[in-house]
């Protein structure tokens, strides 16, 4: 787990590998959610605001139509036009998701993916208390300042890290602006960066 800079205050992500150390450990939901937050980059609040009528799987997407209101615990419009973006997914998420709807998920009047035991949005606060900090500290990662943005900001590091185009980053994670993108989504990692340099090779004399 890193911290990046923005604005000169940490932006903490999951690496690749501690993303699937943290789901390995995780009971349901929370499996099912860190691994949705971790394939797609949807923020906490769209995560927690899905419903089962958001998962598409003949066209293999998903698509937030509202997000989750930590304060008041109703549904309400997306931060913006682009986050309707459909994102897509790949045969083994839609695998995950067949699986939990079958074993796990239980009917709640608004249809939420992951609702509370009373059928309610949960509270991002209790889905980091409860299902990712134990976590955390079992396998002796950082806690502070990491939620589920961690997931959000991993994913766009991890795709940069591939080669992915900025254009597609941008897409997968449906910001308006690709400096937005460009600036606080894409951190350095060290690893990444030794390995690039240990493939130039230093002019011959």
């Amino acid at each position: 787990m890193i911290a990046g800079d923005r604005d000169g205050a940490e932006a903490v992500y999951f690496k690749q590998a501690d993303v699937h150390r943290i789901i390995q450990q995780a009971r349901e939901p929370y499996k099912t959610m860190f691994t949705l937050a971790a394939v797609t980059g949807l923020r906490a609040g769209e995560l927690l605001g899905l419903t089962v009528a958001d998962l598409d799987f003949d066209r293999m997407t998903v698509c937030p139509r509202k997000q989750a209101d930590d304060r008041t615990r109703v549904l309400r419009d997306l931060k913006t036009k682009k986050s309707r973006t459909p994102i897509p997914i790949t045969e083994e998420t839609a695998a995950i998701l067949r699986s939990y709807l079958k074993s796990q998920w239980k009917e709640n009047p608004e249809g939420l993916l992951f609702p509370n035991r009373l059928g309610r949005p949960r509270k991002r606060v209790n889905v980091v208390k409860f299902g990712l900090r134990p976590i955390l500290k079992k396998l002796g990662l950082p806690t502070r300042k990491a939620g589920m943005h961690a997931f959000r900001h991993g994913l766009g590091t991890a795709l940069a890290n591939a080669g992915v185009s900025p254009a597609i980053v941008q897409r997968t994670l449906r910001h308006t602006d690709i400096k937005t993108t460009l600036r606080f989504y894409v951190h350095a990692d060290a690893e990444t960066q030794r390995a690039a340099l240990a493939n130039i090779q230093p002019l011959q004399k």
